[in-house]
């Protein structure tokens, strides 16, 4: 197959979504894209955008120069991307959300662990 032929970007992107054992739902999630978009990147039928590249690099913590790599130049950071994956803070606007559907006494209770863990964080307790 020609160079200009290959989807690089799409077979990156599935071939690294897979090693970090997500799903394409649960990567599309994660990016804030569409599973039809991440689908359609993954198979070819759809350009990529800057954006769309840096949000999934964002999903799967990696860079995204490694969704360029050609076939046998060894992506090299998927170890290391599973576990900042797995690290990673979870999503501020899935929180935010989530934090705005609880009844005001909870999110008080919440707020107070955040703090105290905040001051054991910081060598204050």
């Amino acid at each position: 197959m020609k160079r200009r032929d290959r989807n690089i970007i799409g077979e990156n992107i599935r071939k690294l979504r897979m090693q970090t054992g997500l799903t394409q739902e649960e990567l599309a999630l994660k990016s804030g894209l569409s599973q039809g978009y991440v689908n359609q990147l993954e198979n070819g039928k759809r350009k990529y955008t800057q954006k769309s590249l840096e949000l999934i690099a964002d999903a799967l913590a990696i860079p995204v120069a490694e969704m360029f790599k050609e076939e046998g130049e060894q992506i090299d950071v998927v170890s290391k991307g599973i576990a900042q994956y797995k690290k990673k803070r979870p999503d501020k606007k899935e929180f935010l959300a989530l934090l705005n559907e609880l009844p005001e006494h909870i999110v008080e209770h919440y707020l107070v662990l955040l703090r105290l863990e905040k001051k054991i964080q910081n060598g204050e307790l």
